[in-house]
């Protein structure tokens, strides 16, 4: 069942995520997840890839590997009224996608 997906694009609702949802840690990412019933029975996603990562070439292939994963398996697994913000961890660039996926989808079920 697919899922309509949003892209969260201001500072403020990422600092809103930070503040009042839960924290978990994966191998290559972090996750933050809130649910709030305020969002129209859609799923909002955001990216973020600081500069510990490295050169911008770099954060927007750690960014690009995120969307696709979520585009797989939050589509599927993902609860409708759901915050999701990825953090990228430097092994998010050498990890096999296929482990990527399955990470993901072990944190959010």
């Amino acid at each position: 069942m697919a899922q309509s997906i949003i892209t969260i694009k201001k500072r403020s609702t990422f600092v809103f995520v930070k503040d009042n949802g839960k924290f978990l840690r994966a191998k290559s990412f972090d996750i933050q997840i809130l649910q709030d019933n305020t969002l129209n029975n859609v799923i909002a996603v955001g990216y973020t890839a600081t500069k510990k990562l490295g050169s911008a070439v770099t954060r927007n292939k750690a960014k690009r590997r995120m969307r696709e994963m979520v585009r797989k398996v939050i589509t599927k697994y993902g609860k409708i009224n759901f915050y999701y913000v990825l953090i990228a961890k430097s092994s998010i660039l050498t990890t096999p996608f296929k482990e990527l996926e399955l990470e993901l989808e072990n944190i959010i079920t």
